[in-house]
């Protein structure tokens, strides 16, 4: 079996809600699995993720508010880099 990961939308949904919503940011460090089917990710996806992923933690033991802002902000970067260097198919008339 191998690990599964998130999809980038999804981890980007996991980042605004452990940094936006604290009521969140508590269930997650309790129940990480819980949480993660809240926003939506499948339980075929969080079963398959690394067990490291899925523990239990203090919720002290979470990355700051403003550090996981520079993850998500950095993240969406990324995607904004990907959709900026795609190439669309366009029509061409000329035979």
């Amino acid at each position: 079996m191998t690990d599964s990961v998130l999809t980038k939308k999804q981890a980007l949904i996991l980042l605004q809600e452990l940094i936006s919503n604290e009521g969140f940011r508590l269930r997650f460090a309790e129940k990480p699995a819980a949480a993660l089917l809240e926003i939506g990710v499948p339980a075929e996806t969080i079963v398959n993720l690394n067990a490291r992923c899925i523990a239990p933690r203090k919720s002290t033991d979470l990355a700051s508010a403003g550090a996981l802002k520079q993850t998500r902000d950095a993240l969406e970067k990324d995607l904004d880099q990907v959709a900026l260097t795609m190439l669309i198919p366009h029509a061409s008339f000329n035979q």
